[in-house]
């Protein structure tokens, strides 16, 4: 979770960045493939990123490419013009298609890391999220087999309590408070029981809105 949480939260001051899906094939939670292309702003022109993933599957993160240039509106991209930039010189300023094949809830994590900057953003191609009259939730696969998930919301009364149900093979009622921007974050395992799989189903309980969500854990 905290792993989670440090690279929504990883954005330096005045930078920004963001993340265009330029490709979609496949089905939810079979075979999705997903490109995206990612911009950053707010950097020096002659800065190279080193990227960084860090996979639910894997305990550390791993650095697939180095020399990540800044182009036209932001866009990372593969320059190829000098020894340190990533590219061909037989094809200059090549946009870079950031590939994912997720399962669903799962998010693809990404930074881009230089001396004097860093900078990440978190990619959930097959949500698992719902809403209901202003509020929203959504879970997040933190391991493989979706034992644990990240739930985050927003929309609900400033630091209030918000009530919640969470159901595997047993229900269970319990309270989380918001934050003073009205929005919760909590993780959830699945109940001990006899069962190594099943589904998992979250529901707000409150008369402001009840949104819910459901997905299936103990499985990849």
């Amino acid at each position: 979770m905290d792993i989670q949480v440090a690279f929504e939260d990883m954005v330096a001051p005045g930078v920004t960045i963001a993340a265009k899906e330029i490709s979609r094939k496949g089905s939810s939670g079979k075979d999705l493939v997903v490109q995206y292309h990612i911009f950053v702003t707010g950097v020096p022109p002659q800065v190279l990123f080193k990227e960084m993933e860090w996979p639910v599957n894997q305990e550390k993160p791993t650095s697939p490419l180095e020399g990540i240039s800044v182009g036209k509106d932001g866009i990372l991209m593969c320059a190829g013009r000098t020894e340190g930039q990533c590219g061909d010189p037989k094809k200059l300023d090549d946009p870079i298609e950031f590939i994912t094949i997720p399962r669903r809830g799962e998010p693809t994590r990404l930074a881009f890391i230089s001396p004097t900057v860093k900078v990440a953003v978190v990619l959930i191609p097959d949500p698992v999220q719902a809403s209901d009259r202003g509020c929203t939730i959504s879970a997040v696969r933190l391991v493989p087999k979706f034992d644990l998930a990240f739930v985050s919301g927003s929309g609900y009364p400033p630091n209030a309590d918000i009530h919640y149900r969470y159901t595997t093979e047993m229900t269970s009622d319990h309270v989380i408070k918001s934050d003073a921007n009205g929005k919760i974050r909590l993780s959830l395992i699945p109940f001990p029981g006899k069962k190594t799989q099943g589904t998992a189903t979250l529901k707000i309980t409150e008369d402001k809105c009840s949104p819910e969500i459901s997905y299936q854990w103990g499985v990849i």
